[in-house]
């Protein structure tokens, strides 16, 4: 008996969805297992931990070791801290512990989704906890990384309603 119209799409759709199975098989999921602060995670895969930090980005944590005037850096930064502590605590508020996240590494760090299809890079931008790295340059990601960047500008969220940009960002000309 020849099968009809409807019986042959859902056969159709079955045989595209099995062929296409092993496309979507790069998905890599990790147990969170640490969060040393807002610039610092810890994942577990297959029993391996990996270290995750944020791709892209430099955060405020980043920003004191490597800040333009050192000392001044590093007192803004705690500055806005004591008035802002659950800015510190960003990490801890946002992401779970023991919570399975999908994750992918890349040579400039570990992009972690941490909302949906929102990268936890994205949500420190978005927060003002972070910029974008300079010498960070991957076509796919910078887009994304300058909307989230140019939305907390314009609110002026965290670093960017102080003068942490000015001490701690060595500005290229």
């Amino acid at each position: 008996m020849p099968m009809s119209k409807n019986e042959t799409k859902i056969v159709r759709l079955v045989l595209t969805l099995f062929a296409t199975l092993p496309l979507h098989a790069e998905i890599t999921i990790g147990l969170l297992s640490g969060i040393e602060n807002n610039a610092k995670q810890t994942l577990l895969y297959q029993n391996h931990t990996i270290p995750c930090e944020p791709f892209g980005v430099i955060t405020l944590e980043k920003m004191i070791l490597n800040g333009a005037a050192p000392q001044e850096c590093k007192s803004s930064i705690e500055s806005f801290y004591l008035s802002h502590p659950h800015q510190r605590q960003f990490a801890r508020e946002h992401l779970i512990l023991q919570q399975s996240y999908h994750y992918e590494t890349i040579k400039e760090g570990c992009v972690l989704y941490a909302n949906g299809p929102e990268t936890y890079s994205e949500m420190l931008l978005r927060h003002g906890l972070a910029v974008v790295d300079p010498a960070f340059d991957q076509k796919e990601w910078n887009a994304k990384l300058k909307r989230s960047e140019t939305g907390a500008l314009k609110e002026r969220e965290g670093l960017h309603d102080t003068l942490i940009r000015k001490w701690c960002i060595k500005e290229e000309k």
